[in-house]
């Protein structure tokens, strides 16, 4: 008896893993997304942006980035912002601008050529193109060879699964490198933080990570436009114009220019803007809530605050799966032997009980450690444990038995 209880544990195991196999892969090809209108709600949220959105305590605000907003303004205007701003002696000038081609305007272009020589620490985006099979790419975009003369370059490409323009771009991670026909082009992030200090920017790259989760801590001041917290001071084009600003502010700072909108507060404009975990709807999101400067910003203060996120390796995480989905069978397997008439009451008890726990520690882990466990195995586990179960000694289980097959191929008058 003892021996049997133990085998029906294991094949019950290795039944529900062959079923969750075959169930995986029919959804892999998205057979039923027609169907699922909730699910597409909440595909893009995962369970620690309630972390981000509702739980963490607002942050002191960064100190060492200045946002600079551009509008709408010609290259000229632009030049003149950026003169401006760098007689305040930053310590680096960011970018996050293309000027591709040249302008019929020829004293834009000029103004803005010699605004660019004048900044002693320059970086100007660039943007990653034509992946290949070597998780590296082929070629890379940049600003036109007059304005690019005089700084250095790094990629603005998030990693959004967005496939173009009218897709939902959700950012939550960045890669801080990548590799371009054999060189070394760091994100944007890294190469301002670089110049900001290198020791943590290097003890950041130390961490040999592919693909890294941003640790976010706020937005700007918009009025309103999100309820995220204010974590970054920014400057309007005007007030920069208008003299509204202290230079001692800027100085040895990291300046940013970079679109968010025709003026702060702009609630129209969604040209390079993004979803976040700070998105006030972390379910079935309405409006994108930062824009992709601010993004950088964000990577940039995790950096310098070396408050970096962990995740756990997804084997280990597929291993403590198992492991929690066994121990939940030999539960039920007990149940079922010994307590039959109390087996669906008990086991959907214990199922809905270890599901909330599961939840509620995945997000008290991350709140209190950085630590991100992606649970979603185990809780999906755990809450079809139970009726897997019913379906093994039922079913499966009976087709191997002759009474079960003789009583499955008869028909009982009623």
């Amino acid at each position: 008896m003892f021996k049997k209880f133990w085998l029906d544990t294991i094949f019950g195991l290795l039944f529900i893993l062959a079923i969750g196999g075959i169930v995986s892969q029919v959804f892999a090809f998205k057979v039923f997304d027609v169907f699922d209108p909730i699910g597409d709600a909440f595909a893009d949220m995962e369970s620690t942006d309630i972390v981000f959105s509702q739980l963490r305590e607002d942050p002191v605000a960064e100190e060492d980035i200045i946002m600079v907003n551009v509008g709408t303004l010609n290259r000229q205007g632009i030049a003149d912002l950026i003169n401006i701003i760098n007689a305040a002696e930053p310590r680096v000038i960011g970018v996050d601008l293309f000027f591709y081609n040249q302008k019929k305007d020829t004293l834009g272009d000029l103004a803005l050529q010699y605004a660019f020589s004048q900044v002693e620490n320059l970086v100007l985006v660039s943007k990653l193109l034509e992946p290949n099979e070597e998780n590296s790419f082929d070629s890379l975009a940049t600003s036109h060879p007059m304005f690019n003369q005089y700084a250095e370059t790094a990629f603005a490409n998030f990693i959004t699964g967005a496939a173009d323009q009218e897709d939902i771009k959700v950012c939550r991670t960045f890669a801080p490198k990548e590799m371009v026909n054999g060189e070394i082009e760091y994100s944007l992030a890294v190469k301002l933080v670089q110049y900001m200090d290198s020791v943590k920017a290097q003890k950041f790259l130390d961490r040999n990570k592919d693909v890294e989760v941003i640790n976010y801590r706020g937005n700007i001041f918009d009025y309103g436009a999100t309820e995220a917290p204010i974590t970054y001071f920014a400057l309007d084009w005007y007030q920069i114009f208008d003299g509204q600003f202290a230079p001692e502010l800027i100085k040895d700072k990291c300046v940013l220019f970079c679109f968010m909108g025709a003026e702060l507060g702009d609630r129209i404009a969604l040209e390079d803007k993004y979803f976040t975990p700070l998105n006030a709807k972390y379910a079935g999101k309405a409006h994108a809530d930062m824009f992709g400067g601010v993004v950088h910003a964000n990577a940039m203060s995790m950096i310098l605050a070396e408050d970096y996120i962990n995740e756990m390796d997804d084997y280990l995480e597929y291993l403590l799966a198992i492991v929690i989905l066994y121990l939940n069978i030999i539960v039920f397997v007990f149940i079922y032997k010994v307590m039959p008439k109390w087996y669906d009451g008990l086991t959907k008890l214990i199922q809905l009980i270890e599901a909330f726990a599961l939840f509620t520690l995945g997000l008290v882990v991350f709140n209190v450690y950085n630590y991100q466990i992606d649970n979603t195995w185990m809780i999906l586990g755990v809450l079809i444990a139970g009726d897997a179960l019913e379906v093994y000694f039922g079913v499966f289980k009976n087709l191997f038995t002759k009474e079960g097959r003789k009583e499955l191929t008869q028909i009982n008058k009623l």
